[in-house]
């Protein structure tokens, strides 16, 4: 084999500057249709963005150039610089394109902190769901960038090492300016309240991502000020109520349950039994409506986080969610459920079938003030599974060990469910389904991911039929509430949900939904019951912002008075979530009405102070003396 000449190269180690120069130019332009065609999932579509967007498609290009360049200018390496920024734009938009797939919304910043969890994650998604041509599309054109990228990767002539040092503080330096200058500001700003699917359609993934990201913080309200605040704190005083504390205090027994909803609500389904006969012969008794979360399809914690603060999600940063604060020592002052019950003189116990990975519960749960936290892994109980998960008769086993283990006094006992979890598919449960359920539209793996939600749900009813029956036998005062923490995600692949196949929603985007829709997609439902005989009173409909201190009430216990604030505030609104307010009367909009336009200015001033301000009356509100 004749050796090679010195001027010639194999095909693989070009180093010609021109194509060089051009590859390198190229790439980012190739990453931005790239994101896009993952996003949008149709080559044409994604084009036609990028020409109709061309200020945002243009930034975005202009960020992965300079970064693409400097990665490349430290490691005289273009494979590299096209690896560290291609790379992860290549998987953030596919992890966005199967959460909007499955639970209807996209990837949000706040999501990003459960990245160390992606396995656990990914073992949410149903059996065989298909990635979608765009995705593989996507990953072809990775690969073949990749390829071109190796091709060119060296340069003819490196830099010495004084040169290499200049290019890179200029490179970093326009970086820098290009992601923080008041003008990127100007082209990344939208309108207050902008959801993070908006986001993405005017800015692009990337940079509706860097857009939140940007505002992760809440911004300061411009009435934001110690006056105002110490006005709000005068207020709440002259109007606060002390009742006495009850001589018996009741258990309360709160069981989240996941995904629970009445599902002979779906249009077109038949059953072969009543799928919730527990539920139905309770809600007939006892206190019961609609549950209202703060989200569709996913997000546990934070339903959960909202239910024992009493924080409304809409007043957070746009890049920040009540489980993933930026400002972690916030937990330790905001208003607390456990910390409310605990300074009652009850035992304070937060129950889960599952573990403490995800929303960062091994930091947040504890910060808020429980005596013991227990997970699977703690339980007293023999555990039985179903489902792939922990099941809910083991959960109701635990919960009643917990509450006999308890000492002499009233106790606060939590419980979260996991068996009802997604993903849904045929054959997730080992077992027949206990009640049959069939629709004249649905067949094979759509009939199986109907057949895994009914057995579930149906377990979940079982699991309230047998917690009612034991606390039926309780001498002492016991209240427990039921309710479902939100809608299951049931994706059929694609455009499709069961939802959608049943009539139930008109899309699977959930940015196409009007406010009356978006309601309905945010509604389960939930259970007042006890054991002492007590009338206890609920509205029609219950959000997890207001349930927290409805549940105080229901206790007899006296209120802190962020939790009267609450309590008043339910009298003009229900929920306030991105695209979503509710107000007292059941209507829906996608904004505040004018008329509740005081409650909301100020409750935005009292978040403020709390989370983000000087807390200037946040320790009176809480009842927690000596915060700073």
């Amino acid at each position: 084999m004749e050796p090679l000449q010195p001027h010639q190269s194999r095909w693989y180690r070009r180093t010609d500057p021109q194509g060089r120069a051009l590859l390198a130019l190229l790439l980012p332009l190739a990453g931005v249709y790239l994101c896009q065609l993952v996003t949008l999932q149709e080559p044409a579509a994604a084009w036609a963005w990028m020409g109709s967007h061309a200020g945002a498609a243009g930034y975005t290009y202009l960020v992965l150039l300079l970064a693409q360049l400097l990665v490349t200018t430290l490691t005289d390496s273009l494979l590299c610089g096209q690896l560290l920024t291609l790379l992860p734009c290549l998987l953030l938009s596919v992890a966005s394109h199967l959460k909007q797939t499955v639970n209807g919304v996209p990837l949000l910043v706040s999501d990003l902190a459960m990245a160390g969890q992606a396995g656990q994650v990914a073992g949410f998604l149903r059996p065989g769901m298909e990635l979608g041509e765009g995705t593989w599309g996507g990953i072809a054109l990775a690969a073949l960038l990749f390829l071109a990228a190796f091709v060119w990767s060296r340069p003819a002539r490196p830099l010495d090492g004084r040169r290499r040092l200049g290019v890179l503080g200029l490179l970093a330096a326009l970086l820098a300016w290009v992601l923080l200058s008041p003008a990127s500001a100007v082209l990344l700003a939208g309108e207050e309240g902008e959801g993070q699917s908006m986001r993405n359609d005017r800015l692009g993934l990337l940079a509706g991502l860097y857009s939140a990201a940007r505002e992760s913080a809440m911004a300061e309200p411009d009435s934001y000020s110690e006056d105002g605040m110490n006005r709000i704190l005068l207020q709440l005083r002259a109007e606060a109520e002390q009742p006495a504390e009850p001589v018996v205090k009741p258990n309360v027994v709160l069981v989240v349950s996941e995904s629970f909803f009445d599902p002979t609500r779906l249009p077109g389904v038949s059953f072969s039994a009543d799928p919730v006969p527990n539920f139905h012969t309770l809600a007939d008794a006892f206190p019961s409506g609609v549950f209202l979360s703060n989200t569709y399809a996913g997000g546990t914690g934070n339903v959960e986080m909202e239910l024992f603060t009493g924080i409304p999600s809409a007043f957070l940063g746009a890049g920040e969610s009540l489980t993933g604060l930026g400002d972690t020592s916030a937990y330790r002052r905001v208003p607390s459920l456990a910390r409310v019950f605990g300074a009652a003189g009850y035992e304070t116990l937060f129950v889960h079938s599952y573990n403490d990975e995800l929303y960062d519960r091994a930091r947040n749960i504890p910060a808020l003030g429980f005596d013991q936290i227990i997970y699977q892994d703690d339980f007293l109980v023999d555990k039985t599974y179903a489902g792939g998960y922990v099941s809910d008769d083991t959960l109701a086993d635990e919960l009643i060990a917990r509450f006999e283990a308890k000492g002499d006094g009233p106790v606060f006992l939590y419980g979260l469910t996991m068996e009802n979890h997604q993903p849904y598919f045929g054959g997730k449960f080992n077992t027949p389904a206990p009640v049959a359920a069939s629709a004249d539209n649905l067949s094979g793996e759509e009939a199986g991911v109907l057949d895994a939600l009914v057995h579930g749900l149906t377990d979940a009813d079982a699991a309230l039929g047998k917690l009612t029956d034991y606390f039926a036998q309780v001498e002492e005062p016991t209240i427990l509430v039921f309710l479902g923490d939100h809608l299951p995600g049931l994706s059929l692949g694609g455009e499709d949900t069961l939802y959608t196949r049943l009539g139930y929603a008109s899309s699977a985007d959930t940015g196409s939904w009007d406010a009356e829709e978006l309601k309905q997609m945010h509604s389960t439902d939930f259970l007042v019951w006890n054991n002492f005989g007590a009338e206890l009173e609920a509205p029609a409909e219950v959000s997890c912002t207001g349930l927290g201190t409805y549940l105080l009430g229901w206790a007899g216990l006296p209120k802190p008075l962020y939790f009267q604030w609450v309590s008043a505030a339910m009298e003009e609104m229900t929920l306030y979530r991105e695209r979503l307010f509710v107000a007292a009367d059941g209507t829906p909009s996608h904004t505040p009405p004018e008329n509740c336009e005081p409650l909301v200015a100020a409750w935005r001033n009292i978040v403020y102070d709390m989370l983000y301000g000087e807390q200037y009356i946040t320790g009176q509100l809480t009842g927690q003396t000596g915060l700073s």
